[in-house]
Parts: structure tokens; C-alpha cells; sequence
């Protein structure tokens, strides 16, 4: 993932390529605030995944409104 200043300022980046990629800070903290990452150093995670892997996913899917290139390969 990179960061950058401003939407320009990725657009000009050599690697740039699809526009859908770019979301706001404040989406890619709410798709990174779920179950499955902040608990992944919990002793419980592999056992609790697929519950964890269900909130990601709704997360993903409602923060980046489906869009193509958010969807698993």
C-alpha cells in the first residue's frame, strides 16, 4: 500500500494504474480496524478466522463499494 499526499500526487506516480485503487485514508483505516487485523496476535485468531474473515469482507466490500479492484483474485 502507499500513501500519498494527494490524489494528484498518485496519479502522477510511474507505478499508477487503476483509479478505482485510490481510496481515501479514512476508508483504509476502517477496512484495517476490523477483527482480522487487530487480532491477529491473539492465541485464538486461526480458530476464529472464518468469523473475522466474515467482517472483513462485508467491511471491504461496503467500504470500497464492491468496486472490481478491491475483490480477491
Amino acid at each position: 500500500m502507499n500513501l500519498f499526499r494527494s490524489e494528484e500526487h498518485a496519479r502522477r506516480w510511474s507505478g499508477f494504474g487503476d483509479e478505482q485503487g485510490l481510496l481515501p485514508l479514512d476508508w483504509i483505516r476502517t477496512m484495517w480496524g476490523v477483527a482480522w487485523y487487530r487480532e491477529r496476535l491473539n492465541g485464538r485468531f486461526i480458530s476464529r478466522m472464518g468469523d473475522y474473515a466474515e467482517e472483513r469482507n462485508a467491511t471491504r466490500k461496503a467500504v470500497t463499494k464492491d468496486r472490481p479492484f478491491w475483490r480477491p483474485a
